[in-house]
């Protein structure tokens, strides 16, 4: 029976990335970047350093956590791994690799949408002007500040249900099933009772009164990128433009990965880490020279 694509995907892991990528260094003298997944590849292809880095896709946090231990074990020179913070560091759970650096925010999308990418890419390109300045008028907010006082709904959550072991089915509770669409807001209520549902010991009440302990935290470590793009395209459906239904979350990432600038990246603690990484492990580079 034939390899499906699904399959050599599954086959990859730690041990094969790190041997392919040995096997590479006799052809290739350059550093080696670690990715997680295709949009980090997208997002970082145009951004290396063109025939002094090479980009790895490893195909989940996981695999590219393991294969740099792999090379960290076998004492191999010039890979890096950059992950999604994922949330890691509200728990002071960050990984101590010296070869692991990890966005800034909760992962790639927030790095984006933290930018001025989200007005220059997306907002001027999806948005309507008339409609987004009403908005803010009316709101007393920036598309920015209502985008995070919603993502935070969930991320909140997320963090709750990664600290109580609960492991709740966010696929479940998309944000499209909880957002008044008037508004532009989260109907947090609905979204607790629903996440109550799926826990047999813990009931909406209670739900509230433990996402109240948890302590205050940079939303952009909390809030989960993919939320915040989901968040984003329902509020351009009407109250910020009138994007149509058919164009998705990918449609918004590739805008502003296209409308984040180098000088953007420039003013993150991830490429001044990246910088670090290189000075350290020199004549290695990821990212252009100065």
């Amino acid at each position: 029976m034939p390899e499906t694509e699904e399959t050599l995907l599954e086959a990859k892991n730690p041990g094969i990335i790190a041997n392919e990528i040995i096997m590479s260094r006799v052809l290739f003298e350059g550093s080696f970047l670690l990715v997680e997944g295709p949009d980090d590849y997208k997002f970082w292809q145009t951004r290396i350093c063109d025939g002094r880095c090479e980009l790895i896709v490893t195909e989940g946090k996981s695999n590219l956590l393991g294969a740099i231990d792999n090379l960290n074990a076998r004492n191999f020179i010039g890979a890096l791994g950059i992950i999604d913070d994922d949330g890691d560091s509200l728990e002071n759970s960050r990984m101590l690799s010296a070869n692991i650096i990890a966005t800034d925010g909760h992962d790639l999308e927030c790095l984006l949408l933290q930018s001025p990418a989200l007005e220059r890419g997306v907002l001027a390109e999806l948005g309507n002007s008339m409609k987004i300045e009403r908005f803010q008028q009316q709101s007393g907010l920036t598309v920015r500040d209502r985008l995070l006082e919603n993502g935070l709904f969930f991320g909140r959550l997320r963090w709750l249900s990664k600290r109580m072991g609960w492991q709740l089915k966010f696929e479940a509770l998309k944000p499209e099933r909880f957002m008044d669409r008037e508004a532009w807001l989260v109907n947090v209520e609905n979204l607790n009772k629903v996440a109550a549902t799926q826990l047999t010991r813990t009931n909406t009440e209670e739900i509230s009164d433990l996402l109240e302990t948890l302590p205050n935290a940079d939303p952009w470590l909390v809030c989960q990128g993919h939320d915040l793009l989901e968040i984003l395209r329902l509020g351009l459906q009407k109250v910020l433009g009138e994007m149509k239904t058919s164009q998705g979350k990918s449609h918004i990432a590739a805008l502003l990965r296209a409308a984040f600038h180098d000088t953007h990246l420039a003013a993150t603690r991830l490429y001044q880490n990246i910088r670090v990484w290189e000075r350290a492990n020199a004549p290695y580079q990821v990212l252009p020279a100065h």
